[in-house]
């Protein structure tokens, strides 16, 4: 039979998939690199030493790019925890410092008293808090864990506000709001990270609705926010697989339509905003070409024969058994170039009318962009 046909089609080059693979890994690779360093800076703020700098590999092979990556994250967790010791080394001197101003030897934040002062004993302040309380250590960890420098530094003036303080109630409230404060960002950080992870995986990408989810990292604050990140980043990640296995399953069309003796012109062209269509001609077959169409929303390739010059029926059916073989040699040569190609549908010759060309209409008709995928090679598989 060689009326039309339609053709479920996936790409199974291992090539390909690599090369995607490749692709992604280097655009995390880049993203971490800009962490690193920002880690880096502010390890420098804090005037303590860096680590040497993850040196990118000369070539991005497969192989270069898996310990490229490994050793990012590797560096990254290093300097993430120095920098949280530097800032709690440095939280800790801004606030001893105030600390040894002020006669904390007997208050407590029950209320009672301060014992009285020994004759010997310079005079000084007094304090709402004790002496360096494992209250004020406990908040001290976590605003150290904050990597928002400007936070920090205004957590830490807050935590000096509450040990100069005189009035036990009111130490007592700030001491707790700046508890939830500190919390808070926390939480709010670790929330971010979730988000900032699964961006990676678009870290590549350079699309509108990508560009709108950094944007929106920086702005979750709920769980449910990490999901409606994590969702669109499924989302753009299924429109990109989708737009490279076009682009890839176009060039195999065309690498076997040519090898088939066909000539295809310009090659694919857009018949609307999504399907793509080219018309192949072979000099066995004048006044007839072949439309082979490609429909990315629901995965297939349809063909039809169509007719390029006035034409009988009788003259159609027998132009389409005549092309009967090329059409099936054209999706069983697919595999070869990394695309299976699995029959769906298929019409008996006579039973669908051959179009016309003439009065065929593809609405808007222009060359596909190519960007999604690299050229491939001939041993795509």
């Amino acid at each position: 039979m060689s009326g039309p046909k339609g053709y479920c089609y996936s790409v199974i080059s291992e090539a390909e998939r690599r090369r995607r693979e490749d692709e992604a890994r280097s655009g995390r690779c880049e993203q971490h690199v800009i962490t690193l360093a920002g880690l880096h800076g502010q390890l420098r703020f804090y005037e303590a030493s860096t680590p040497q700098p993850v040196a990118e590999p000369a070539q991005r092979t497969h192989d270069s790019l898996i310990a490229w990556e490994l050793a990012l994250r590797e560096a990254i967790s290093h300097s993430e925890s120095r920098l949280r010791e530097e800032a709690a080394k440095a939280i800790d001197t801004r606030l001893n410092s105030l600390r040894h101003e002020v006669d904390v030897s007997g208050v407590t934040l029950d209320g009672r008293g301060p014992a009285a002062p020994m004759e010997s004993d310079p005079p000084a302040r007094t304090s709402a808090l004790p002496p360096i309380t494992s209250e004020i250590d406990k908040v001290v960890q976590v605003i150290a864990q904050l990597q928002d420098q400007a936070l920090r530094d205004e957590l830490t003036a807050t935590a000096e506000r509450v040990i100069a303080l005189n009035d036990v109630a009111q130490a007592k409230g700030d001491l707790l709001t700046l508890k939830t404060r500190a919390a808070g960002a926390l939480q709010r950080q670790d929330l971010q990270r979730l988000a900032a992870e699964a961006l990676l995986d678009v870290a590549h990408m350079a699309t509108p609705e990508v560009d709108a989810l950094r944007t929106r990292v920086a702005q979750v604050a709920s769980i449910q926010d990490v999901t409606d990140v994590r969702t669109g980043v499924a989302k753009a990640l299924e429109a990109a697989a989708r737009a490279s296995d076009v682009e890839f399953v176009e060039a195999a069309l065309e690498d076997v339509l040519e090898e088939l003796g066909f000539a295809i012109g310009a090659g694919f062209e857009l018949a609307d905003l999504d399907r793509s269509v080219v018309v192949a001609n072979h000099a066995d077959h004048p006044g007839y070409g072949v439309r082979v169409q490609l429909n990315p929303a629901n995965g297939m390739i349809y063909t039809r024969l169509v007719s390029q010059r006035a034409s009988t029926p009788e003259q159609d059916v027998r132009a389409e058994d005549e092309t009967c073989e090329k059409v099936h040699a054209l999706a069983t040569n697919l595999e070869k170039y990394g695309v299976a190609a699995e029959l769906k549908s298929e019409r008996q010759p006579g039973e669908t009318p051959v179009e016309s060309e003439a009065d065929r209409s593809t609405g808007i008709r222009r060359k596909r962009p190519r960007g999604h995928a690299s050229p491939r090679t001939r041993t795509a598989r």
